[in-house]
């Protein structure tokens, strides 16, 4: 049985975590039988470029499953959060946090639309493997995929 949490919410339960992590080892085979870097999180060393599977623990009805979420080269995040490239000291750090670019920054634009239309494929490649995938409408990651157990 899962165990409560410090906020009384509770995990899955085991059978549904060992479910999801079937579901994490399908979602990841179709993704690359489709032609797609896919990669469970978190990655062995540093977060590659494609589909990163991720789980939740906890149940369903408090926001837990299974997720899919496009990672851009690593050129393209540096860019969108403003960072040169190269390492990077504090003062360099600082430096970029102050300068983040604006939505209307080309970079983010094109970050934007980039995960967007892999969001889509995404969702189309697993729904056409017999999987139910879906825009979980989450306002905090809105190029989230979801995948649910059971279609």
């Amino acid at each position: 049985m899962a165990e409560p949490t410090g906020y009384d919410v509770r995990t899955a339960s085991d059978e549904v975590l060992a479910q999801r992590e079937h579901l994490v080892e399908r979602i990841c085979a179709e993704l690359v039988r489709a032609g797609l870097p896919a990669y469970r999180y978190p990655p062995d060393s540093f977060s590659p470029p494609g589909a990163e599977v991720s789980i939740d623990r906890m149940r369903d009805d408090a926001g837990g499953g299974v997720f899919v979420q496009w990672s851009t080269s690593p050129a393209l995040t540096r860019a969108v959060a403003g960072l040169p490239e190269g390492d990077l000291d504090d003062d360099a750090l600082h430096e970029a946090v102050k300068s983040l670019p604006g939505a209307d920054d080309p970079a983010v634009r094109h970050h934007e639309v980039i995960v967007r239309h892999m969001q889509a494929a995404i969702i189309g490649i697993l729904c056409s493997a017999g999987l139910h995938a879906y825009d979980p409408v989450d306002g905090e990651a809105p190029d989230l995929v979801k995948v649910d157990l059971h279609a």
